[in-house]
């Protein structure tokens, strides 16, 4: 089996891992999120889609873990966001159930065009903060919306990390909310791939080698963080969720 590996083993695929995940996790750090987003784009210059995401199982699992172990205050988020995190987890498997006759690129689209406009608003300075005062009906409707599209197009974290933006909670329980709810998905993504066979030994050492570069840009992109203020850190966020939306229009119509 070692042997095996070693043969498999490809330097240059890994001189790519480490760069895509060094970045990626440098955003992560910073902003709590995009990882993947940074990831995946990086990677498809030479491996697969399946691949790459493979790849990426593990070290979202760990490098969220580790974010969330940093971050505190896990027990105040499960308290306040326990209905957007279990309607989340619980459609997530509806989405995978459906995703072999999905139009994933149709899904994409519209997905994008919903955070383009949404940030747009912020951004213009239109808010939307009335959700605060609709947070119990919002959140499930917003986790239901996610788990359902996220098993499709595995971008299940998008539309809550928008809707953490709107209820304008500070900075560090924001990290932490958003940590808590890649943390669980990506756990259950993980384990979904692992038993539809995409996730072998091979991927699984490349993310654990991996997890290296990534613990070390996540901890750069904290102490950046830190020296940023509430509202230049939600402008960052916000920028970063359009510049999203606007890569999955872009990666949806390339395919047409």
């Amino acid at each position: 089996m070692i042997d095996q590996i070693i043969n498999d083993f490809n330097v240059y695929h890994f001189g790519l891992i480490c760069l895509a995940f060094s970045l990626g996790g440098l955003v992560k750090g910073i902003s709590s999120f995009g990882l993947p987003t940074v990831s995946i784009p990086i990677l498809i210059f030479a491996l697969p889609l399946p691949t790459a995401i493979s790849i990426l199982a593990v070290p979202l699992v760990l490098s969220n873990f580790y974010q969330m172990m940093i971050s505190g205050n896990i027990k105040g988020s499960i308290q306040r966001h326990w209905s957007l995190y279990l309607s989340v987890l619980a459609t997530l498997p509806i989405g995978v159930y459906f995703l072999s006759s999905a139009d994933t690129n149709t899904l994409s689209i519209i997905l994008g065009a919903v955070l383009i406009l949404v940030t747009s608003l912020e951004l213009l300075g239109i808010s939307l903060s009335f959700v605060k005062t609709k947070e119990a009906f919002v959140a499930p409707a917003i986790g239901v919306f996610s788990g359902i599209i996220g098993g499709m197009t595995s971008l299940f974290a998008i539309m809550p990390i928008f809707f953490l933006v709107a209820l304008g909670i500070e900075k560090d329980r924001f990290v932490s909310a958003v940590s808590v709810l890649l943390f669980s998905g990506s756990t259950l993504l993980a384990i979904s791939l692992q038993r539809t066979d995409h996730l072998g030994l091979l991927e699984g050492v490349y993310g654990i080698l991996g997890m290296i570069p990534i613990v070390i840009a996540i901890w750069v992109g904290t102490q950046l963080r830190k020296r940023v203020d509430q509202d230049l850190f939600r402008k960052v966020v916000l920028s970063l969720i359009l510049l999203i939306g606007i890569s999955m229009i872009y990666r949806s119509t390339i395919g047409f």
